[in-house]
């Protein structure tokens, strides 16, 4: 969830996502790295109900405590060798989140994990539960790590936010000494790397969309004194959708 989709009711699913809770928060008692799980959300008050550890439900609107991370609950089996990823900081032991390690012993109910870095790590099975296999992990997650070998698979008929120049950069320097790319069309492949995806502004957004000849009416400057133009006509829209953007009225 982006940080824009975490002030909104409607984008949680009670029963499923589970939040942890990155900062303290006096006014609701919730402690930094504290967990709880949905169990309501109302789309017309914008609040949603969060049931603690602890047992204790508290209801808010999430705009006021937008700094979480959501998670799903999944069943993971691990073993001896098993590549694992801490999807948490686990700050008690300075792990960071996405960091990589191996899990090198398993002792009844706690194991011994190799982080990449050297260091060894000592966990029981309830006392963390933000780890996923990491035999393959995305290139986002990967940011901050460096391996001997990168492995990149590459479809060109990904849409421009999974497939662009800022993923192929952090997922190419990853790499030590080896990168090797799958990809399904080679001829596609420059073009697909190379796509931009720089944010916009609304206003910028609008500006693309007109045609030429009311660019100049529809400048920042014109949107500030006349308002009768703010909502694109029909034709303005599919282009806008034609690119791929989202527009809200």
């Amino acid at each position: 969830m982006t940080g824009a989709e975490r002030t909104f009711a409607h984008a949680y699913v009670p029963g499923e996502d589970i939040l942890r809770y990155n900062t303290r928060s006096k006014v609701y008692g919730v402690k930094a790295g504290e967990y709880g799980r949905v169990t309501a959300n109302n789309y017309a008050e914008n609040t949603i109900t969060v049931r603690l550890e602890s047992g204790r439900e508290i209801t808010y609107n999430p705009q006021r405590l937008s700094g979480v991370s959501v998670y799903r609950e999944r069943e993971r089996h691990f073993a001896e060798g098993d590549r694992i990823q801490f999807r948490a900081p686990l700050q008690e032991q300075r792990v960071a989140n996405s960091e990589l390690g191996r899990i090198e012993h398993i002792e009844g109910k706690r194991f011994t994990v190799a982080l990449d870095d050297g260091r060894r790590v000592q966990l029981g099975t309830g006392e963390f539960r933000n780890l996923d296999h990491g035999y393959a992990v995305t290139s986002y997650s990967s940011q901050g790590e460096t391996v001997d070998r990168v492995i990149i698979n590459a479809n060109t008929s990904e849409p421009d936010v999974l497939l662009n120049q800022r993923m192929s950069y952090v997922a190419v320097s990853r790499a030590r000494e080896d990168a090797v790319v799958y990809t399904n069309s080679e001829a596609e492949l420059s073009e697909a790397l190379d796509r931009q995806v720089d944010k916009q502004m609304a206003l910028e957004m609008m500006h693309e969309a007109q045609p030429t000849s009311q660019r100049a009416e529809h400048s920042p400057q014109a949107f500030t004194q006349e308002r009768s133009h703010d909502i694109p006509d029909q034709e303005q829209r599919k282009e806008v959708s034609d690119r791929g953007y989202g527009m809200s009225l």
